[in-house]
């Protein structure tokens, strides 16, 4: 169980009164603090630490000082993803997902600004996060939720759900209450573009890279020389990573044991994900 606390009541009470509290109530887990450094009806960014009882120390990294809100613009405007391939679409309908930015039309535009703010006021300890609640054409609410954060020559982006449908007021409240955490099944994998490579778990310390969402770290520093590069992802075939190859593989034997697809099928699909491999 997370427990998210305002920043104003840790101020209040002091840090060690909110832990004996919390000992109290026979809570074992640590809350997490939260920073609110904007929201609207469509975008909320803010500050989080999973560290609540630990005094940050020094101050955010002066790199971030030579972002712009364009470079951060730009730089949301070349994620891109893709969503996971289904037998139904595939095999059934030959329709092979594409690379989709992971933040289209204005989303980066709506985002960037309030990203940067968090960033420059960010100590060590806190994580950017966000929300993005939009709405479908046909009515249905979408969220695409995840986080930010400097580390050292590399900004990391956590992305949890893309336009995710929550068609619930529970869905709702769980992507504000943890923006980190995945809706059901993880839908998409990165799509690495120019300077930027996909994460795992084990790259990066367990505070930084959470297993239940899509790391993607990009060489900012290196970015910033050279910017015109990062508004292109799409221009060659992407590699797919080791762990996403394997499943791949493992899923495509599964249909083919089934007899779902045929052996000339099966053969086609396989060299195509190693050639990518």
């Amino acid at each position: 169980m997370t427990v998210r606390l305002d920043s104003s009541l840790w101020r209040r009470f002091g840090a060690s009164s909110v832990a004996a509290i919390f000992i109290l109530a026979g809570c074992v887990t640590s809350p997490t603090i939260s920073r609110t450094v904007y929201e609207d009806p469509i975008v909320l960014v803010r500050l989080d630490s999973s560290s609540p009882l630990k005094d940050a120390a020094g101050e955010p990294d002066q790199q971030v000082a030579k972002f712009t809100t364009a470079h951060l613009t730009s730089v949301l405007q070349s994620i891109m993803i893709q969503r996971e391939t289904s037998f139904v679409s595939y095999w059934v309908l030959r329709s092979m997902p594409q690379p989709e930015p992971a933040f289209p039309n204005d989303d980066a535009q709506l985002l960037a600004p309030h990203l940067l703010a968090a960033l420059v006021k960010a100590r060590p300890d806190e994580t950017a996060v966000f929300v993005l609640r939009r709405t479908r054409e046909d009515g249905i609410p979408l969220v695409t939720t995840g986080g930010m954060l400097i580390h050292g020559d590399q900004l990391i982006v956590l992305l949890a759900n893309a336009r995710r449908p929550t068609t619930t007021s529970r869905k709702r409240e769980t992507s504000e209450e943890a923006p980190l955490q995945p809706i059901g099944e993880m839908e998409f994998h990165f799509v690495p573009g120019p300077h930027q490579t996909t994460l795992a778990r084990n790259d990066l310390s367990s505070t930084l890279v959470k297993s239940s969402v899509q790391t993607l770290s990009l060489d900012y520093k290196a970015w910033l020389t050279e910017p015109s590069r990062a508004s292109s992802p799409t221009q060659a075939q992407p590699d797919i990573p080791g762990s996403l190859a394997e499943e791949k593989l493992h899923h495509l034997k599964i249909w083919h044991e089934q007899g779902l697809i045929t052996d000339d099928e099966y053969l086609e699909k396989r060299r195509e994900i190693l050639k990518r491999f």
